[in-house]
């Protein structure tokens, strides 16, 4: 079966919305906080920078799922938010 390795706007979503919860509650971040960012911002930078350690899995039709590493989806798409 064919999965295209691109994030949809939702995963994007989730991602970033989940990122910038664990930042506000006191998460360090993982790119260099600039002067006035806040915390959806650097979560944005996070992801486009492909450094979370996140697993978007996605179910299938047949009842099964595939994980997909982020890294490996940034590493083949670049990622413009």
């Amino acid at each position: 079966m064919w999965i295209t390795k691109r994030l949809t706007k939702y995963e994007i979503t989730k991602i970033i919305g989940g990122r910038a919860l664990q930042l506000s509650l006191g998460a360090f971040p993982l790119v260099e906080p600039r002067e006035w960012d806040t915390a959806f911002e650097i979560a944005k930078r996070e992801l486009e920078a492909g450094v979370l350690p996140v697993i978007v899995r996605r179910h299938l039709p047949s009842g099964g799922y595939v994980d997909i590493s982020l890294r490996e989806i940034v590493r083949e798409e670049r990622l413009v938010i």
